[in-house]
């Protein structure tokens, strides 16, 4: 078998290894790889983490148990329209490694959203003629669950990927614009806030090593008005623009209690008005008078050193370890 064989049959290996989750064939699946306690899977992706598994056995107990389980369902379109791109594969007797990366058909796993672009990384071995994945792994470039309203981003603000919720959002928004590509704050001075953020998130994964953080873009609309918060995270080489950060903004605000010596009710009042309630709605929510809200917020003031909401909420989402 010359190399020319030994190319088309891993490569075939590549996609009959999707093939066989996305259409819950076991077997076939199975077929696949080095039946070895060397044999290892590991990756990353947004709903779950980073995650190892070493040995076969382990690893196709949990496989098995996934597919028989229909906790990834039968979906013709990724097992066959994902086509495989930027491949750079490496023969050499018997051991073979490939890169390369993976296009899904969109990306909709159960509760998931995302671009549907993957890096995957193989290694394969010949086992009695026959090439088998050795080591499995893959880094999923989805962003997130679904119902989320978020964006991936370049570091000069040019679209890249826009979640459905954030499609519909966007149509109706006041405050944000797509121009000529890149997302842009309408407030020149909160938009001269986003490009430098944005200019930060491009540059934090310029290292040897990749880094993350997250940092809140706060548009103030006067005393008593409702403030907007959007989130530029930065993860894996990737800037996400999210237009809901609840789950962000709460983590913030549990330190800041902490640090600042807010009160309950204070606290609740600051995630209120991070969340861009009025005053008077923000009242309703915690059920009391808008006299109430208004002394709490002064008080608040007062702990903080701030004397408006814009600032006061750049201060609390600001403390902490960036995440």
């Amino acid at each position: 078998m010359g190399l020319d064989d030994d190319r088309a049959e891993i490569i075939a290996l590549m996609h009959a290894n999707r093939i066989g989750i996305w259409t819950s064939d076991y077997p076939a699946w199975a077929e696949c790889f080095a039946h070895e306690p060397y044999t290892v899977r590991f990756g990353y992706w947004a709903g779950g983490g980073t995650f190892v598994r070493r040995g076969w056995e382990d690893i196709s107990r949990r496989a098995k148990a996934h597919i028989e389980n229909h906790e990834i369902p039968y979906n013709a379109d990724y097992a066959y329209k994902t086509t495989i791109e930027n491949l750079d594969l490496r023969i050499s007797g018997d051991m073979a490694w490939a890169f390369y990366n993976q296009q899904y058909p969109g990306y909709d796993y159960p509760g998931h959203i995302g671009p549907g672009f993957t890096n995957e990384f193989r290694v394969f071995e010949r086992h009695d003629g026959r090439w088998k994945i050795a080591a499995m792994c893959f880094f999923d470039n989805n962003a997130g669950r679904k119902g989320s309203a978020k964006l991936i981003l370049d570091g000069e603000g040019r679209v890249k990927w826009t979640s459905p919720d954030a499609q519909q959002r966007l149509l109706d928004d006041d405050d944000l614009v797509i121009r000529g590509g890149r997302l842009r704050v309408r407030d020149s001075a909160c938009d001269r806030k986003l490009q430098a953020v944005l200019r930060w998130a491009a540059g934090i994964d310029g290292g040897y090593n990749s880094g993350r953080g997250s940092v809140p873009i706060v548009l103030g609309a006067g005393e008593g008005l409702p403030t907007r918060v959007w989130w530029v995270k930065a993860e894996a080489g990737s800037i996400y623009f999210l237009l809901d950060g609840a789950g962000l903004a709460e983590d913030r605000l549990d330190q800041a209690a902490i640090i600042f010596g807010l009160s309950s009710g204070q606290r609740r009042l600051a995630g209120h008005i991070a969340e861009g309630l009025s005053l008077p709605e923000a009242a309703k929510e915690m059920g009391v008078s808008t006299n109430t809200v208004r002394t709490h917020l002064h008080r608040i003031f007062e702990k903080t050193g701030v004397h408006n909401q814009p600032a006061l909420v750049r201060v609390l989402l600001s403390v902490g370890v960036p995440a």
